[in-house]
């Protein structure tokens, strides 16, 4: 047994993450049935043990296993975590580059939610946006790499849109 995952609730921790990276404390708490307090002990723990690697968010610390993902990656997948987001990254990924108000029509939040999220992702180098006459339009920086991690981790979103590019994703490479 791997140093470190000797006690069942490390191994749960440890499982949960593989299979649901870049989830935060509180998910993994609400996941696994335990307390703030001891998950963040475990967690802390294992980071510190070089099991897991965390990624601060803002204010939430989104963790991952230590080996699985490049830091590009794990930026990638913090941002796919959240919901309006993983809906702009899904959006542009199944029509390609989207105006501000093709994104707000999709997403269905407000300008100053979307323009919160947008400069977000801008920011963690997921989004570049250019200007097409009046209009900012955006895409995404690495259309392969994200593709792959989404179609990666697919059963942990829990998410029908994601859903519906992984199917559309695996009969185009048929």
């Amino acid at each position: 047994m791997t140093a470190g995952l000797e006690l069942e609730s490390r191994r749960r921790i440890y499982e949960y993450l593989v299979a649901n990276p870049g989830v935060h404390l509180r998910r993994i708490g609400q996941a696994l049935g335990m307390s703030t307090g001891m998950l963040s002990y475990h967690l802390t723990y294992l980071e510190r043990e070089g099991m897991l690697k965390s990624e601060t968010d803002g204010h939430r610390k989104r963790y991952f296993i230590a080996r699985a993902f490049m830091e590009a990656q794990r930026r990638i997948l913090g941002v796919l975590r959240q919901g309006v987001p993983r809906k702009i990254v899904v959006e542009i990924i199944l029509h390609g580059e989207r105006t501000f108000s093709e994104l707000r029509q999709a997403t269905g939040v407000s300008k100053s939610t979307l323009s919160y999220h947008l400069q977000k992702m801008m920011a963690r180098d997921l989004l570049i946006r250019y200007r097409r006459e009046r209009e900012s339009v955006f895409a995404i920086k690495d259309m392969g790499e994200v593709s792959r991690l989404l179609v990666a981790n697919r059963q942990s979103f829990h998410d029908d849109a994601v859903d519906r590019f992984v199917d559309l994703w695996t009969k185009l490479r048929q």
